[in-house]
């Protein structure tokens, strides 16, 4: 066990070596790239700073991440041992960390790879299983036939987990075989001109990502054995995964050492739409092997909707709005500067950091009186004025008795989709702000 001065050293040196940064960032670690969810984080910091903190929390320390999306906090505590419960609104997000924390024997997955092959080539059907509105927007009739070939095939395994894996990959082949621009988290067409030139095998693409995906799972089962965090192929410690909406309960009893998380900046409907993004890959995957409370295939926008500050309840957002002002100087410092004429502008933004004050409250209420908490968050533009997303952060955190304990910046390098996004400035930088009550 390290001393927290000897934590807080360990930390300031990650900052200052530039990891937090991660230049050098391998996309098949850690399955970063089995499906491309918008807005991961990057295993190669989330992992160093869990490696700090491998040496000062009790084995067997359980981490929660509450808005998990791709899982890459999960896989980063599973490399160091953290027992790991994760919970997101998106049910593409439950079943993306499902397929990347389950035990796989990598001979099976290539058999059921092989057996997928095979069962599309004997396929000589042209039925289409999946209707919904506007699917031959967002999809040529060749690709539809090819997808349900595939569709098919997945389907006959019978283990739900494998299938999991498959139905991942498929999502993959998806966002990039449909005719949606992959350069935006939105839902928009590609031109009628790239529409012409486009000629995807969709069948052919499937086996390649599925290839890739096979050997990135490969790599990460290895590094679990390398760190002595896996016995007989099977991760060590204790893995749950669910479906949940933070704001209304954490779905668990457990109680948490660590918390390590990215909430979202802002409503979804004006930052990363994560359920516009997740909307065509779950037209496709089968209703029964997906957990979800929820029509989150009622329009496009259902899944963000659903999620923090997607809903605005104008009959209580004004006692809300106080409540907020009495827990953070820095949002009421902030709403003082707005204009009256352009106060509207800002619903969303209060209806938002009030129902992540929800989340908050729900959160604290499964984490031992000593755990620390990791924060990633950004600050975000609306109507050209900065929100000063980590200084509400703070603020909400010290109410409730939880005091910053380090703070560092990173810098995103890779700023296309943010900048293609509309939220470039929100992108350029973040703050990785870790808390802890004091004795």
């Amino acid at each position: 066990m390290i001393t927290k001065n000897q934590l807080i050293s360990r930390l300031q040196e990650i900052g200052e070596n530039g990891i937090l940064d991660a230049e050098d960032a391998d996309r098949s670690e850690n399955m970063h790239r089995l499906f491309m969810y918008p807005a991961m984080m990057v295993p190669a910091a989330q992992s160093a700073i869990i490696q700090a903190f491998s040496d000062i929390l009790p084995f067997n320390t359980y981490a929660i991440d509450p808005f998990m999306g791709s899982g890459t906090s999960l896989l980063s505590c599973m490399e160091f041992g953290f027992n790991v419960f994760g919970q997101d609104i998106n049910p593409l997000a439950v079943l993306l960390s499902k397929a990347k924390t389950s035990t796989y024997e990598v001979h099976k997955l290539k058999k059921i790879l092989h057996n997928i092959k095979e069962h599309i080539k004997s396929d000589n059907s042209t039925k289409i299983d999946v209707s919904f509105s506007g699917i031959d927007k967002w999809f040529s009739k060749e690709v539809q036939i090819s997808l349900s070939k595939i569709r098919r095939a997945i389907n006959e395994e019978e283990d739900i987990n494998y299938r999991y894996f498959f139905w991942i990959l498929m999502s993959e082949t998806i966002r990039i075989g449909s005719n949606d621009r992959t350069s935006t988290f939105k839902l928009h067409m590609r031109s009628p001109e790239e529409l012409k030139q486009r000629n995807i095998d969709i069948v052919q693409k499937f086996l390649s990502i599925s290839s890739y995906g096979i050997s990135d799972y490969e790599l990460f089962s290895c590094k679990l054995k390398a760190n002595h965090q896996s016995s007989e192929l099977a991760f060590r410690g204790k893995v749950e995964i669910t479906w949940g909406n933070s704001q209304i309960s954490i779905n668990t009893t457990k109680k948490f050492g660590l918390l390590i998380s990215s909430p979202p900046y802002g409503d979804n409907h004006t930052t990363v739409t994560y359920g516009q993004t997740s909307y065509l890959p779950l037209q496709w995957i089968p209703s029964n092997d997906i957990e979800c409370p929820y029509d989150y295939l009622r329009t496009t926008q259902e899944i963000d909707r659903q999620s923090l500050g997607g809903k605005i309840n104008n009959k209580n957002l004004e006692e809300r709005r106080i409540a907020l002002f009495e827990k953070t100087k820095h949002l009421r410092d902030f709403y003082k500067n707005i204009p009256n004429d352009e106060i509207v502008k800002y619903k969303k933004t209060i209806a938002f950091i009030a129902d992540f004050d929800d989340s908050l409250r729900n959160i604290m209420g499964v984490m031992n009186d000593d755990a620390y908490y990791i924060w990633t968050i950004g600050n975000r533009f609306v109507g050209g004025r900065e929100i000063p997303n980590a200084e509400i952060l703070q603020d909400l955190m010290e109410y409730y008795g939880i005091n910053l304990f380090f703070k560092a910046e990173r810098q995103i390098l890779n700023k296309k989709q943010a900048n293609k996004n509309n939220y470039s400035k929100t992108m350029e930088k973040e703050q990785i702000m870790i808390f802890h009550r004091e004795n």
